[in-house]
């Protein structure tokens, strides 16, 4: 079954690699590309505006990305599923028709969840904030503030985690941090440089507000893509409670990248 990406802002991006292999296993390129194409609620228009395909993706063979323009037509809609479809293409000699992604546009309960309010100070423009939306930039310190999550003066850990898929592992997160000593655990599904990287500082208790902090340590290896995350806490009680369901997290790309004092 293909994967399912996450669920993604209106007007955002969907970008994920895959791969085409002979029948052994090794990696091959298509001989006949074909066509990706996106299928909207199980219906049988096939749209393939705003996407982009890039055959053998980093000069490797066999793997392709793929970039879908979600404000490209009107066709990506809020409150809708997609399923990214290969058609028509000829691989290993075969003509191969699959389907190879799925990803749906706010159609998932956490865009009706209670309004969180983000926001960031006005010395460090290093995250812009939209809605449940956050965009970061690659090679900069990130600083994102997250308010009115409730009552955390009795929780004894903090989480923020931020994946490619829902169902990625705890190692595999594109970025982890929690609110004590232990700070960074996983940046670029690795272990940071420092663990001191990144913390997540509770700013008001008692009204829910965090700053989570992520230095340009380790944003400058962040790769350019779109992602979903969550908030989640362990109470006194150590209950596992969603205090944010989220919604994507885009790291977008900086232009200058050699910075002195």
């Amino acid at each position: 079954m293909a994967d399912y990406l996450g669920d993604y802002a209106e007007d955002g991006s969907v970008f994920f690699t895959w791969d085409t292999n002979d029948g052994s296993g090794g990696s091959i390129t298509r001989s006949t590309d074909g066509t990706i194409s996106v299928y909207k609620d199980g219906g049988l228009t096939q749209i393939t505006t705003g996407i982009t395909d890039t055959e053998d993706f980093d000069s490797l063979t066999g793997v392709h990305s793929c970039v879908i323009d979600l404000s490209s037509t009107a066709d990506y809609a809020t409150g809708s599923d997609y399923s990214v479809v290969l058609s028509a293409a000829t691989i290993d000699s075969q003509t191969v028709n699959a389907t190879l992604k799925l990803f749906s546009i706010q159609n998932r309960s956490f865009w009706s969840y209670g309004t969180r309010t983000l926001t960031q100070g006005a010395a460090s423009v290093t995250a812009a904030v939209s809605g449940s939306s956050v965009t970061v930039y690659r090679g900069t310190t990130w600083i994102v503030a997250l308010t009115g999550l409730g009552d955390i003066s009795t929780y004894d850990t903090i989480y923020c985690s931020v994946k490619t898929n829902y169902a990625d592992s705890e190692d595999d997160a594109i970025l982890r941090v929690k609110d004590d000593a232990s700070g960074l655990l996983r940046f670029n599904g690795a272990a940071p440089a420092a663990a001191t990287n990144g913390v997540i500082t509770i700013d008001d208790a008692s009204a829910g507000d965090i700053t989570i902090t992520i230095k340009e340590a380790e944003t400058v290896s962040a790769l350019v893509a779109n992602y979903v995350y969550d908030i989640k806490g362990i109470d006194d009680d150590g209950d596992v409670i969603m205090l944010s369901a989220g919604g994507s997290w885009d790291v977008s790309g900086d232009i200058t990248q050699a910075i002195t004092s």
